[in-house]
């Protein structure tokens, strides 16, 4: 996929919504035939999830959820923000692709960079016309996001895909934006080890003694060898869920209320230890015993 210089066209997102269709597994015919509610499965613990850190079910919500959460940080006072969105599959891609992006980030980049005009128009409450991209690195897949508001102060940048490359691009937006809101769209970089040792003082100046916090995070990774789906802000807190089936798109908590920060590896381990002991391949092995091979049972069970 070729970025332009010049300009980026506006990109529809994927036909699909679902976010389901994040994760490269699809789901068998007949799997559950009784899909259990979260409510079911958890009852009161329900009512300890706030509606603002559940599992967005389509990209739509992931974007109002985003939007929603950063404004409530950037009312609380903070005007630089880290935001970390799924960009969701293409229809295209089969559950045997090693890589669903081969492309890497330049393939993504018109899906991700049409997911943050949707979030800075909601962010500044804009019209379509007032939210302008560009291509702020073309070798690096990074572009720039700015959306103007009613006044000045209203107005609001954001980096697609910063990487370690781009500090000096960084300076100059940052000096740009001042006192405004400046968002990171998916950052490539975690660490202050990610830098090279040139660049660490300027990488501590700009970003990591700059006061920059998690506005929005929906994220997904293996544990355990289980699905883990986490969905945090600054201003909300911290929330994990796992996925026991493949269909399974709300999720169970795996803690009763919101954390003040974002856990860990071993804490997300334990707690799915506690509640979840049977690992996953246990559980297919079981479902084997009593349906029978997938490929061997019928459609309507």
């Amino acid at each position: 996929m070729q970025i332009h210089i010049a300009g980026i066209a506006r990109v529809a997102m994927p036909g699909r919504g679902a976010m389901s269709r994040v994760r490269s597994r699809r789901v068998s015919p007949g799997c559950c035939p009784r899909p259990l509610t979260l409510a079911a499965i958890l009852g009161c613990v329900v009512c300890h999830v706030s509606a603002s850190l559940l599992v967005p079910q389509s990209p739509g919500q992931m974007v109002s959820a985003a939007a929603a959460a950063v404004g409530r940080a950037r009312e609380a006072g903070h005007n630089r923000l880290i935001v970390k969105l799924i960009v969701p599959l293409l229809d295209s891609v089969k559950p045997e692709d090693l890589d669903p992006w081969p492309g890497g980030l330049a393939q993504q980049y018109p899906y991700a960079m049409d997911l943050g005009k949707q979030m800075m128009r909601q962010i500044v409450g804009c019209e379509e016309s007032a939210v302008r991209c560009q291509v702020f690195d073309a070798e690096d897949a990074c572009g720039l996001i700015s959306a103007q508001g009613d006044t000045p102060r209203d107005d609001a940048a954001c980096l697609l895909f910063l990487g370690c490359d781009q500090l000096q691009g960084l300076k100059q937006v940052d000096e740009m934006a001042g006192e405004r809101l400046m968002i990171l769209l998916n950052p490539q970089f975690r660490r202050r080890e990610d830098f090279s040792r040139v660049d660490q003082s300027l990488a501590d100046s700009l970003f990591f003694n700059r006061g920059y916090e998690v506005g929005y995070a929906f994220e997904e990774f293996a544990c355990r060898g289980e699905d883990v789906k986490l969905v945090g802000s600054v201003a909300d807190g911290w929330q994990s869920y796992i996925m026991l089936r493949d269909d399974d798109t709300a999720g169970i908590p795996l803690h009763a209320s919101a954390l003040p920060t974002r856990p860990d590896y071993a804490f997300l381990e334990q707690q799915i230890n506690e509640q979840h002991p049977s690992p996953r391949w246990a559980r297919m092995l079981d479902e084997a015993d009593a349906q029978g091979l997938r490929f061997l049972r019928s459609r309507d069970q």
